[in-house]
């Protein structure tokens, strides 16, 4: 492989553990994540296709219990009893009439109250023309059970009627008292929200127990005329069919004021004569609820965004929406950015429901609407990817369809979950491979870097080099051979060694390392010149005195530790001894090693020296006294004679330190140049103007407490 000889053999055998491991780790990790997607895909999609099963079922038998109650009550004695009554006392009103002052009222009642009620609720600019009964009749009916006694106020599908027909004295009132209370009574018992006969000549709605203002009007050719109970009582009356029956679709029914309504009815015979239609309302909360599980959605296993709706066959929905259920401003906020029209998002705020209003064409209710079941991934009516489960739902000539739905982002939600701790499993495992890895390689190829490095030391002049492997393999017998290799060298290197270090010791005794520089160079006549260095003269007062030291060789022997102690200290600062005679120590600083600080350097031994005389002098009893000159800047140094070497310093530098320690004065002296470069750092006395020979007057400072730390 290109370029894989450029890396190392333990990087070879890392890369080769991570790939084998996250190679394994990744397709079990696919493997794994795979079935996982699919047992949960497959969990969520049973779950919503039980859920939307069970629903159809579930409203299929309240449908069904709602054409076998219509059915039974049809066929039952009140209910032919009331139809023969009521055609007839409906009959019996002909000539009847309403004079000024209540025709004025009930026209009143549907200008003032009625008709600005379906205008809010509907929308649009109704005329009274178009809703006001023709047929003196339907008015005489429509005032004295409905509007003229407050009944329709009643009547919004809610209430309880209001009792109706006072100022009645006809057989209508007769027998309307007869059944309107057994009426009411099995209208509440069954949850029926409202109970109309209807003649099946004329289709003239005869009774009705909320009185709203479809009473007394013509389904045929009345302001309802084109709703879709009217067409179902049209159906019923030309089929002529004991056991016809027929549940209408939902609508915005004008007479409810817009709310939606839903019908079931059925033929009343008499014998073998049709004398009638009944039309039982029912409750449109019911299946609602139904559908939404009393609104406890979650509690359902539809979980944060699942629910099971209906939508007719006009595709718009005939149950709530649990969206708007839940947070209604932000409902409506996402359908007005939605491509549905202004009017129809107004018409669902207004009706604060989407039943008979929300439109939802999509291919999961295409498909139910056409006797289709399935399973599909699709956008909702709110734009958002859902998981949909749907399927028809058939009664007589009804079809809706029925949908179970749940966002793609909840259904997939555990999915996800898994891959998340699937990559967190697998990143622990790829970090623990790779430490296994460096472990592994590490003790695989430490007897090689052992050699490894051996060898490099050696090569970089090291002797006693040597590797301590004791094993009995390959490594082990290669380090054996290294070893003797090793030992050889170093014998001969150190012989060689041996020999330098003499010459070198030799020289470093009577030379700085600057001058031994030169002689290497092997140019023993060379000097060189110094552009910036500091040079320190050191003078030490009262070691011949007769109240010094003592005899001779005490004396000596204290001069001697003096002068050791100088070198150290002269070791520590960074200064280098250039010589000692007698009392005069020379020292300089940023001579061979070139040091930006070496004034600084230079006063700190300085200050040394102060303390090494002062300790001197409490330990031995000692007057001894210092005398030092600082001065900074250019010198020459060399090498002087040609068998007996002896380095020094020559220049005005050297020479005006020299003068200011010899002048006398005790304490430690400095010039100008060092004064401007340590007058931050130290305290000094002066200036003082010395009269130097042959350096005429110089300036000079003098060091404050020189031997405070």
């Amino acid at each position: 492989m290109p370029g894989l000889e450029r890396i190392g053999v333990q990087s070879r055998f890392i890369l080769l553990m991570l790939l084998v491991s996250l190679g394994s780790i990744l397709a079990i990790g696919l493997i794994g994540y795979r079935a996982a997607r699919t047992a949960i895909t497959h969990a969520v999609q049973n779950h919503l296709q039980s859920v939307r099963y069970s629903k159809t079922q579930g409203l299929l038998a309240m449908l069904e219990a709602l054409r076998d109650q219509v059915i039974s009550v049809s066929d039952g004695k009140m209910a032919t009893e009331g139809m023969v009554n009521f055609k007839q006392a409906y009959r019996g009103l002909e000539g009847e009439s309403l004079d000024a002052d209540q025709e004025q009222s009930l026209k009143d009642r549907y200008e003032r109250w009625y008709l600005p009620e379906v205008a809010r609720h509907l929308g649009g600019t109704p005329v009274t023309e178009q809703y006001l009964p023709l047929d003196p009749r339907q008015r005489y009916l429509q005032y004295h059970y409905g509007v003229a006694d407050g009944a329709a106020e009643a009547a919004d599908g809610h209430g309880a009627p209001e009792p109706a027909g006072t100022g009645d004295d006809s057989l209508y009132r007769i027998a309307h008292d007869a059944l309107q209370e057994r009426i009411a009574r099995i209208a509440a018992m069954f949850g029926y929200e409202d109970f109309l006969l209807i003649d099946d000549d004329t289709l003239e709605v005869v009774y009705s127990l909320r009185k709203r203002p479809d009473f007394a009007t013509s389904l045929r050719n009345g302001p309802y005329s084109s709703s879709n109970l009217a067409r179902a009582a049209e159906a019923l009356s030309r089929a002529r069919d004991r056991d016809a029956f027929k549940v209408v679709d939902t609508e915005l029914y004008r007479p409810a004021l817009g709310k939606p309504v839903g019908f079931v009815v059925s033929p009343i015979f008499n014998g073998p004569e049709m004398i009638g239609i009944l039309a039982l309302e029912f409750p449109v909360d019911r299946i609602v609820r139904l559908l939404t599980g009393n609104y406890q959605w979650e509690r359902e296993g539809m979980g944060q965004t699942g629910e099971c709706y209906v939508v007719g066959p006009d595709f718009t929905m005939r149950s709530r929406s649990r969206f708007m259920w839940e947070d209604r401003e932000a409902f409506i906020a996402g359908l007005r950015t939605s491509p549905l029209t202004a009017s129809v998002v107004d018409q669902i705020e207004r009706q604060d429901t989407v039943l008979n209003q929300l439109p939802v064409r999509t291919i999961s209710t295409e498909q139910a609407l056409r006797g289709r079941e399935g399973l599909t991934t699709l956008a909702d009516y709110r734009g958002v990817p859902v998981l949909s489960s749907y399927g028809p739902l058939d009664l007589d000539s009804l079809r809706w369809a029925v949908v179970a739905e749940m966002d793609v982002e909840e259904a997939y939600r555990p999915i996800h979950e898994y891959a998340r701790r699937a990559i967190l499993a697998a990143t622990a495992l790829a970090i623990g491979t790779t430490l296994l890895a460096l472990v592994s390689s590490w003790l695989l190829v430490r007897p090689l870097k052992q050699l490894s490095a051996a060898a490099r030391r050696i090569g970089a002049g090291e002797t006693a080099v040597s590797v301590d492997l004791r094993t009995r393999d390959e490594f082990g017998e290669l380090a054996r051979v290294f070893n003797v290799m090793a030992e050889n060298l170093r014998r001969q290197r150190t012989e060689l060694e041996e020999k330098a270090r003499e010459n070198q010791e030799l020289l470093l005794n009577i030379l700085p390392a600057s001058a031994v520089e030169l002689r290497r160079d092997g140019d023993e006549k060379a000097t060189r010149q110094f552009a910036d260095v500091t040079v320190l003269v050191a003078e030490f007062g009262g070691l011949d005195g007769p109240a010094g030291l003592g005899n001779d060789s005490r004396a000596m022997g204290l001069v001697g530790d003096l002068i050791a102690a100088c070198d150290e200290a002269a070791d520590r600062c960074g200064v280098e001894k250039v010589r000692a005679v007698g009392a005069m120590y020379l020292a300089v600083c940023g001579l061979s090693v070139s040091r930006p600080d070496h004034a600084a350097r230079s006063l700190l031994f300085a200050r040394e020296l102060a303390r090494i005389v002062a300790a001197f002098n409490r330990e031995h009893g000692a007057p001894l006294t210092l005398a030092a000159g600082v001065n900074s800047g250019p010198v020459v140094g060399g090498v002087v004679g040609r068998h007996k070497f002896l380095y020094d310093l020559w220049g005005d530098t050297v020479a005006i330190a020299s003068r200011l320690a010899a002048g006398g004065r005790d304490g430690i002296h400095v010039t100008k140049p060092v004064h401007d470069r340590l007058s931050d750092l130290y305290a000094f006395v002066g200036p003082t103007a010395v009269e130097l020979r042959g350096q005429g007057t110089v300036q000079t400072w003098r060091l404050e407490r020189p031997t405070e730390a």
